[in-house]
């Protein structure tokens, strides 16, 4: 590597920290964040700094820092310190939170036969698709190269059946078309509810881990698969175990 590339390389990096320390995302130690097969170099919170250099604009930079680089959603450790703030704040306030983890089925295989180009597309037009499937107050991130996690604030286990479902049902219905050919996809759906603790029966109102909740969405999601996907699976749903 060239001294002036070098230098490029330490300036991209040195805004990213910036950035990074602005958006309350520096430190982040690997103890924070759950064992769920993390993000590839795809969705890692940098770009590629010798092809992009330098010399974006600081509204690129922050979108890099904060979003998928593939993608229109959350990137993942930006989505994971916001589930770690919304379950603080449920379990504070005796709220109800509902988190999904949408994982969408056969993905390895159309990389395997069609490659990155047509992965990408299908994973971007599948997070277009629950973009449009959830509420404003509700937020998107890409927890994997296939998943993506879905908060859904103040909704108990009836309001997250009907979420789930709407989601699933929506993919399974939509066709994403790569240079003339068609994809029809469907989705795996775990589901974990946090119902509320009032404080005098939660100790000083604590509740379960970011990591708790996390992991049970991702063990539901992961039965759903083993099952041949296209369906929804919750956490405290033992009949499937």
């Amino acid at each position: 590597m060239t001294d002036k590339k070098k230098d490029k390389e330490a300036e991209f990096y040195r805004r990213i920290a910036e950035l990074r320390s602005k958006n309350n995302q520096f430190p982040w130690t690997s103890g924070e964040i759950p064992i769920f097969e993390l993000p590839k170099e795809q969705t890692k919170l940098f770009a590629d700094s010798e092809a992009e250099g330098s010399e974006m604009s600081s509204e690129e930079l922050e979108r890099r820092v904060l979003m998928d680089l593939v993608a229109p959603t959350y990137n993942f450790r930006t989505f994971y310190k916001r589930l770690n703030y919304e379950l603080r704040r449920a379990n504070r306030y005796d709220r109800k939170l509902t988190l999904l983890i949408v994982a969408v089925d056969g993905l390895d295989e159309i990389f395997r036969i069609r490659g990155p180009e047509v992965r990408d597309n299908v994973v971007s037009a599948s997070a277009a698709v629950m973009l449009t499937s959830i509420r404003d107050v509700d937020l998107i991130g890409r927890c994997r190269e296939d998943a993506f996690g879905i908060i859904l604030p103040e909704t108990p286990r009836s309001g997250a059946e009907v979420a789930a479902e709407r989601i699933r049902t929506r993919l399974e219905n939509f066709e994403v078309v790569v240079k003339g050919r068609s994809y029809l996809i469907t989705a795996s759906v775990g589901v974990a509810c946090f119902l509320g603790k009032p404080l005098v029966e939660s100790g000083y109102g604590q509740g379960p881990s970011v990591e708790d909740v996390f992991g049970a969405a991702a063990d539901a999601v992961m039965r759903c698969m083993k099952n041949g996907g296209n369906e929804v699976a919750f956490a405290d749903d033992k009949s499937e175990e």
